[in-house]
């Protein structure tokens, strides 16, 4: 750990060009990864470094410049921006219809094993209260740490879930799941957190400015 630690802080001390990020993981493997060709033609002269995912109960780490957390990002004396993710769609594996009826409607759905992100508790819940359905028929089922483990789950046909439609475009395009509906989650999304006084840092500046053209470029894609 002290060899690493030193080695780190050698990297570091003094480079104005190294940006140092915690983020979420399916986020940025789903989300911020395919992007970052883009940034690197923006901004050739930052170089990323990744820390560990800070959790939700986690304190706010000294050592990164930003953390993008899913949430509401809500540390305090923290700026937390929003990026994407409070648009959630309710998904389902195509293998599902081959094992019973159609699903036409809500209690079709939770007929099936509803699979849960530990981080958004009350998602089902609140999809549930739109459509009539009571708190037994939306809480049971199986909890994730990860989203990504939540639509892997999906995929193998263990159930169905409630992700933010960012994280499954690809699956979408593909027909690997079907959306049965979606619904706006404002308690829940995916935020670039930092100290205020970090925007002082170009790097930061430039990045957070890049991570909000590409917010406006989803919205302007999505029909």
């Amino acid at each position: 750990m002290i060899e690493t630690a030193t080695t780190e802080v050698r990297a570091y001390e003094g480079n104005s060009s190294i940006l140092v990020l915690a983020s979420v993981p399916t986020f940025l493997s789903k989300w911020l990864i395919p992007r970052l060709p883009d940034f690197r033609l923006t901004c050739p002269h930052v170089t990323l470094v990744f820390k560990e995912h800070v959790g939700l109960n986690s304190a706010f780490p000294v050592d990164v410049d930003a953390v993008i957390s899913h949430g509401l990002g809500n540390w305090p004396n923290i700026t937390a921006e929003y990026i994407a993710g409070q648009e959630f769609v309710c998904i389902y594996a195509p293998s599902l219809l081959k094992r019973g009826d159609a699903i036409r409607k809500p209690k079709d759905l939770v007929a099936h094993t509803l699979l849960h992100l530990e981080d958004a508790p009350l998602a089902w819940w609140e999809w549930g209260c739109d459509y009539g359905l009571g708190e037994e028929e939306t809480q049971q089922g199986p909890r994730f740490t990860q989203y990504s483990a939540v639509i892997q789950a999906v995929m193998s046909g263990l159930g169905v879930a409630l992700v933010p439609r960012v994280l499954v475009t690809t699956q979408l395009q593909e027909g690997r799941v079907l959306v049965f509906s979606s619904f706006c989650y404002e308690r829940q999304g995916h935020y670039l957190c930092f100290r205020p006084d970090k925007l002082e840092r170009p790097v930061l500046s430039a990045f957070r400015s890049w991570l909000h053209e590409q917010k406006e470029t989803d919205v302007e894609k999505r029909p």
